[in-house]
């Protein structure tokens, strides 16, 4: 059963939209070379690329940890403003 979800997991691996994208950028700059280096072809397959390995890392951060993080330092700010606005009356 292992092996059946790790299979399922790799081939949702290759077909995920990062890895797609990426390989779009790829043929993007394959093309702007082989046509005798055409600049704009090459330069959105240079974007393509980074804009792929930038969704990765996107996707990989955990956002609820991070979400969770952002309020407590919203709370902790606050109460901070709280306390400033009663020192002040």
């Amino acid at each position: 059963m292992a092996d059946n979800n790790e299979k399922q997991s790799l081939v949702s691996l290759i077909f995920s939209a990062p890895v797609l994208l990426g390989l779009v950028g790829v043929g993007c700059m394959i093309y702007g070379v082989a046509e005798g280096f055409k600049v704009m072809q090459f330069f959105f397959g240079v974007c393509i690329v980074l804009g792929s390995v930038g969704l990765h890392f996107i996707r990989k951060k955990d956002w609820d940890a991070h979400w969770a993080e952002m309020d407590q330092a919203r709370q902790a700010h606050e109460k901070r403003m709280a306390d400033e606005a009663e020192k002040k009356k």
